[in-house]
């Protein structure tokens, strides 16, 4: 499963609309559930019955309305967390009345609730709760109103942050600020970029950062000497988004700043600059110290380099030789890296280090120079992409197809596109269906079609979730609704939601005609009491590594099947030699797939258990290509990613060797996964 950017999963979630959703909020006394739902004899009851349902992702209105009116203030919470995690537009009327309940921690969980739903007409029952009296419920309401996007909402943010009686909300609504991204919310947030409370700073540099607006430039640029590290790397980031010659000089400047977070994003921001301004340049002194940093120990610092200096290997020796030596001698991803690069700067001239790599024993080599042939000219490309994708590893396969991002590159490929088709790993044929989506043609729907039916047998769902994707893209055709339909009509649960979810965002279908169909889970009321009683042991994962080992604190109480899967997996060795397949700088390390792929997994999916945890550095959280499509990929962040926060699981904790995590290569394989229980 790929960890991606979830835009495409918030928009995929406005499906789950909740009914009404408009004026103030009700009284503050648990509703009574209705005539003939059920009464729980405990919470630890009403506790199994909720997470049950969320597995099942079943609906039921009795047990649900009970649970929000339990005695319990954690069982309605914990009934509000159900009804945002089912995703059902039926649970809204349930919920909404704990918006105004007596205990903070139910009120707080509904906000959270409305965030899952993702029905942005629920924002103005949202609105009070921003004044609340708890910071906590006030900083969960304005996650939440910044989550559902609506312009009412951003005008109440604004408002707020002045009133806000203590940082951590203040720094909640500056943070939620970031989606709107116009003027109003670069203004309300540069006021507090040079706050003195640090959470508040760096929740406005994340405002300003994520769509920087010009009008910020000058802040982001003073920002790069911020004393929190993450603070500046923020500034760093958005200033390579932004992309103005003007910063080339004091991006430059931060390589020397001896913190790795800022210098990792300033060296990718130089790459963008440089790359939108062909002909703009740094001095040599400061070029010598991006060769340096090129050798550094630190991945996160010289993978980043080694793709700089791409920008100067036509003109500069120095780098030339650098370059070539690595791309001809090196080792593991320094060395597809440096490949990488030389392709990119020398393109025909790169013959040799291509030639070698393209008859390497390494895998990942191989795949490396599929992936550089982008840059080749498409007549000296294609003798290699045909070579490649007859590769007898899925990898190298993939990263051919993955190389074609333009219409014309597919255009130009499509005898081994469609070759790709019938692929035997479902991940490349995946990808040839993304591949075609390129071109945006509706002559490509009957291959998808005739792809979606033979991968009913497919234990994962990838080929389907890419079919759908591609008939999404064609929604005008009658053809692409018929294929979405076809897959709604699969036995395979997931890919009958996934479907179901296109049909009503996307095509407008009746929800009537498309009832979402529930999981059969095969387990009993008492093995979720016994998930549950397992959650609430403080269990512990040690992840050895050639580099060093670190330690995981599991969050079984906020995740408790995601723990218990982790868990089975790790006690039956799944994750020993496994090779941590992605490793983003200053973003996440990524394992979990026994393909290398990025596409592998244990043969199954599990539910997702979205949560209020955020994702600071060292968190731990399940990877997804969609939707409760998560099963042994996980994540660990090297920094704060706000944006991720509830659109993947967290599950756990880096509580040591976070430095152990941040010296991690792509390619580094896992020695051994051991869990044990702590006081």
């Amino acid at each position: 499963m790929r960890l991606r950017s979830w835009f495409l999963v918030i928009a995929a979630c406005s499906l789950l609309r909740c009914a009404g959703g408009t004026g103030s909020a009700p009284s503050g006394a648990p509703a009574a559930p209705p005539r003939g739902a059920p009464r729980f004899a405990s919470a630890a009851d009403a506790e199994a019955a909720l997470v049950e349902l969320e597995d099942r992702r079943a609906f039921d209105a009795g047990a649900l309305s009970a649970a929000a009116s339990f005695p319990d203030p954690a069982v309605r919470a914990r009934a509000a967390l159900a009804v945002g995690r089912i995703g059902d537009d039926r649970g809204a009327p349930i919920v909404r009345p704990l918006l105004a309940d007596k205990a903070p921690e139910a009120r707080g969980m509904a906000a959270f609730a409305h965030q899952l739903l993702a029905d942005p007409t629920s924002t103005p029952d949202l609105l009070p709760l921003l004044s609340d009296a708890d910071t906590s419920v006030s900083a969960a309401a304005a996650r939440a109103v910044g989550a559902l996007g609506r312009g009412d909402g951003e005008d109440a943010l604004i408002a707020a942050i002045a009133k806000a009686p203590a940082p951590e909300p203040r720094a909640s609504m500056l943070q939620s600020l970031w989606r709107f991204a116009d003027s109003a919310t670069a203004a309300a947030a540069l006021r507090y970029a040079t706050d003195p409370d640090s959470r508040v700073r760096a929740a406005a540099l994340y405002a300003l950062s994520r769509k920087p607006i010009e009008s910020s430039l000058g802040v982001l640029t003073s920002a790069l000497a911020d004393a929190d590290p993450y603070s500046a790397a923020l500034a760093a980031r958005a200033l390579g988004l932004l992309a103005k010659k003007e910063s080339l000089g004091p991006l430059a400047a931060a390589l020397g700043s001896g913190k790795p977070p800022l210098v990792t994003n300033a060296l990718g921001a130089l790459e963008t600059i440089l790359e939108k301004n062909p002909g703009s340049g740094i001095t040599d002194e400061r070029k010598a110290r991006i060769l340096a940093l090129a050798g550094d120990a630190n991945p996160n610092l010289a993978i980043p380099a080694l793709v700089l200096l791409r920008q100067f290997e036509a003109t500069d020796r120095e780098v030339r030789q650098r370059l070539w030596s690595i791309a001809l001698t090196g080792a593991g991803r320094r060395r597809q890296i440096a490949l990488v690069s030389v392709v990119a700067a020398l393109r025909d001239r790169a013959k040799e280090a291509l030639e070698k790599a393209a008859s390497a024993t390494d895998p990942a080599l191989r795949a490396a120079a599929a992936e550089s042939l982008v840059f080749l000219p498409p007549a000296s490309a294609k003798p290699y992409r045909e070579k490649f994708a007859a590769d007898k590893e899925p990898v190298v396969r993939l990263a051919v197809l993955t190389g074609l991002k333009t219409a014309d590159a597919v255009r130009g490929s499509r005898p081994l596109v469609n070759a790709a088709l019938t692929d035997p790993d479902a991940g490349v044929r995946a990808a040839a269906l993304e591949a075609l989506g390129e071109l945006n043609d509706s002559s490509v729907l009957p291959l998808v079609s005739d792809a979606l039916t033979r991968s009913a047998a497919d234990a994962s769902a990838d080929v389907a979730i890419a079919a759908i994707a591609v008939c999404e893209k064609l929604r005008s055709e009658p053809a692409a609704r018929a294929i979405v339909e076809a897959a709604y009509h699969q036995p395979k649960t997931l890919v009958a939601r996934l479907a179901r979810r296109a049909l009503l965002q996307i095509f407008r279908a009746d929800r009537a005609a498309f009832p979402a169909p529930e999981y059969k889970t095969g387990r009993s009321a008492a093995d979720y009491a016994a998930l549950l009683s397992e959650g609430r042991k403080s269990l512990q994962a040690r992840i050895e590594t050639p580099r060093g080992e670190f330690a995981i604190r599991f969050a079984g109480r906020e995740a408790p099947l995601t723990v218990a899967n982790f868990v089975r997996l790790a006690r039956a060795r799944f994750f020993d030699g496994v090779p941590v397949h992605r490793v983003v700088p200053n973003f996440v390390l990524q394992d979990g797939d026994p393909t290398g792929t990025g596409n592998g997994g244990p043969g199954y999916e599990i539910r997702d258990e979205l949560n209020p945890l955020p994702y600071e550095r060292g968190t731990v959280g399940m990877a997804l290509s969609g939707p409760d499509t998560g099963g042994s990929q996980w994540f660990v962040t090297h920094s704060p990613q706000p944006h991720l926060n509830a659109l993947y699981t967290v599950f756990g904790r880096v509580v040591s060797g976070q430095e152990v995590v941040e010296r991690i290569e792509q390619g580094d394989r896992i020695t051994r996964v051991t869990i044990s229980e702590t006081p």
